[in-house]
This record gives C-alpha cells, structure tokens and sequence, in this order.
C-alpha cells in the first residue's frame, strides 16, 4: 500500500521539478505574441480554450501530438494564472507522456502512438476544481459542469464508491482506478467533458484587443495584466453585492437576475468567468449561490426517473 501511494507522489514532485512551468513566463513563448491571430491557431479555438479555461477555474488538459504545441497553449494559458497556480502547472515531456495528475491547474499530455489519451475518470473527478479538456491537434475545446455541479457529482461517486466498498470484503477485490458501478440506482455519467456552452464578450473582447497591438514589445503584457486585474475586481465586486444581498450569508441568495443587470454580467460566459475567479477568492460560492435549487431539480429528477 505504502508503494501505491508513495511512487506516484515521487513521480509528481521529479516531474514538476523537471518541467514545471516558470513563474515568469515571457509572452514570446506563447500564443499571444503571434503577429496575427491565424498564424498558431484559429481565432475561435483561442477564443474558446482561453475562455473555458476561465470558466473552469484555471484548470485545463492539454493534450496533442506534438509537444511544441502543446506546451506553446499550456504556457499561453497560465499567463492567467497566479505566480502560485503556475508552480502548481506542468508542461509535456517530449520522449514520453507524464500520467494525468489531480489537483495540478494546467497540464500538457503527449497523446501515445496511436493517437489516443486516455484519462483517469476517477481522478479527473476528483480534481478540486472542474476542469478544461484541450486537443490541439483538431482544436476542440470541452469542459466538465461548474463547480457546484462537479462538487454534486463527486459526492455522489464517493458516496457510491463507498457503499461498494463497504460491501466488498477486502479492498484488494477492487483494482485501483475502477469505475465503480453500484447496484444502485447511481451510474457515473463517463463522458464527463461536454461542449463549453457559454460564450463570453470579456475574453472575446480581450482577443480582439490584444492581437491590435504590436507584438515583441512589452504592450501585450500590460494589457493582459490590465484584463486580469478587471476580472479580479469584477469577482470582488459579485462577492461583496452576494454578501450584501444575503447579509453576510443569514439569508439565502435569491436574485441572480438582478445581480447579472446590476453588475453588467447578463451574457452567461461572462458570468462564469467571473464566478469562477470569485469561486477561487471564496470557496463554496457556487454552492451557496446555485446549490439548493440544483439539488432539489436533481433529487426530482432522480425520483421521476425512479417511476
């Protein structure tokens, strides 16, 4: 046991130590500093990744064939990160491909000779926060539900992981990183990337903007540092109107409609960038602001089901 959990550990920590992502990144080796938006990839594919991306908290999979490509995107995508997220981000290895790892917030992972990745399903649902999945070798973009959705759905695998277990006599009759599938009414949905839904006019905007300015020179740095800072205050701004709102959380939070007017977030994407940023100032946000109704819909849902 002691092996099982300690090896994987060591594996992480010499890989980080090998090919982490530096704290300073200079824009030159990522997307951003291209002349023109069509010459690393297309206009909506950047739009798209660096938007999830957002979304899900800062947390994306990179994965292709080629791993100048996929460490150019992983690079361009923790300029968006903190100093302290992008110690906690890993580029690709070009000789071999590293395993998926939980709780890194961006990742790049070589796709094997056959053209194919395969992540752990439990490990990417464990992930604390819900995560981007990224290919660039036919640039799609996916993403998992937010983060009170992937909270509901993480307890309910661990709930059913669990009972299983409580049933099984030994731990040793189940391999590690099974899908566990209960006799109950619980079945783990394993696509659990889908298409990113929402678009956004904050990142759009940003793409639009940056790509006007002269690239080599120190212009787009301070422009994304000006963008960053926008959507930190933004975050800010939603925390202290929800806290007013519900008096420091006595009373629930009831007017998502007037929130999204008051704070100019009606378009959906924008609001997920921005919650998820407030989401990483205080956890548990989205449950308090979508939780209980989220739950009922689903237990009603499971009850219907039932019939």
């Amino acid at each position: 046991i002691e092996d099982l959990e300690i090896v994987p550990i060591m594996e992480l920590l010499a890989s980080m130590k090998t090919h982490s992502v530096p704290e300073d990144i200079d824009i030159k080796d990522t997307v951003l500093n291209d002349d023109d938006i069509g010459d690393s990839c297309h206009e909506d594919f950047l739009h798209k990744a660096i938007s999830s991306h957002l979304q899900t908290c800062g947390c994306s999979i990179v994965v292709g064939s080629n791993p100048e490509k996929v460490n150019k995107i992983v690079r361009t995508l923790c300029l968006f990160l903190t100093l302290a997220e992008r110690k906690c981000s890993r580029l690709c290895k070009a000789d071999s491909s590293f395993k998926y790892d939980t709780g890194l917030f961006v990742q790049g992972l070589l796709k094997d000779s056959t053209g194919s990745f395969v992540l752990p399903f439990r490990q990417v649902l464990y992930s604390p926060y819900p995560t981007t999945h990224i290919d660039v070798d036919i640039n799609t973009v996916k993403q998992m539900p937010p983060c009170h959705e992937h909270t509901y759905n993480q307890r309910r695998y661990m709930r059913s992981e669990l009972s299983t277990l409580w049933k099984t006599d030994s731990e040793e009759d189940i391999p590690p990183d099974t899908v566990i599938h209960t006799d109950e009414t619980f079945t783990p949905d394993l696509n659990i990337f889908q298409d990113v839904m929402h678009k956004d006019t904050l990142v759009k905007s940003f793409i639009d903007e940056v790509f006007m300015l002269k690239p080599g020179l120190s212009l787009r740095s301070t422009y994304l540092a000006q963008f960053l800072l926008l959507l930190h205050r933004k975050a800010l701004a939603l925390l202290k109107y929800i806290e007013d709102e519900t008096q420091k959380g006595k009373k629930p939070f009831r007017s998502l409609r007037n929130l999204k007017t008051d704070l100019d977030l009606t378009v959906e994407g924008d609001l997920n960038i921005v919650m998820a940023f407030a989401e990483k100032l205080r956890a548990g946000l989205h449950s308090f602001v979508f939780g209980k109704p989220f739950l009922t819909s689903m237990q009603e849902r499971d009850v219907l089901m039932s019939f």
